[in-house]
């Protein structure tokens, strides 16, 4: 029985090693699939991590946000008023120089006036009175 037992044994022969390569090959693919997944599979985990928190982070940018917002507007504000402010200031200036050119041709006549003749005869036929208001006083 022993012959028929080592003829029934298939030697190793060319079909079976090409069934083996095949199926190496087969099993490199596989685990070669595996690692795309587990990869796949680690990306979509930092990616779930990474949109949770910032999910969680969301509330706190739309505060810094509200507040910006509203430091922005009171800021715009205080430029507005401080235009308007400058342009009253402007304007004050104008009336101001308008004011100096009149005060300066007022002063102008006065001299004018003072230095006439009639001005130095009026004062001079007044002087008399004058001197007795400052003793009655």
């Amino acid at each position: 029985m022993s012959d028929t037992s080592a003829a029934t044994t298939p030697a190793p022969d060319k079909n079976s090693s090409d069934e083996l390569s095949r199926l190496n090959d087969e099993l490199q693919a596989a685990e070669g699939r595996i690692m795309q997944l587990e990869l796949a599979l680690l990306q979509s985990r930092d990616f779930a991590i990474g949109a949770a928190a910032e999910a969680n982070e969301t509330p706190i940018l739309r505060a810094k946000f509200a507040e910006s917002q509203r430091l922005l507007a009171d800021a715009n504000e205080h430029i507005r008023s401080h235009l308007a402010h400058i342009a009253r200031l402007e304007e004050l200036v104008a009336d101001l120089l308008k004011l100096e050119a009149t005060n300066k041709a007022l002063r102008a006549q006065i001299e004018g006036l003072r230095s006439s003749a009639s001005w130095r005869i009026g004062r001079a036929v007044l002087l008399p009175l004058r001197i007795i208001k400052r003793i009655l006083r």
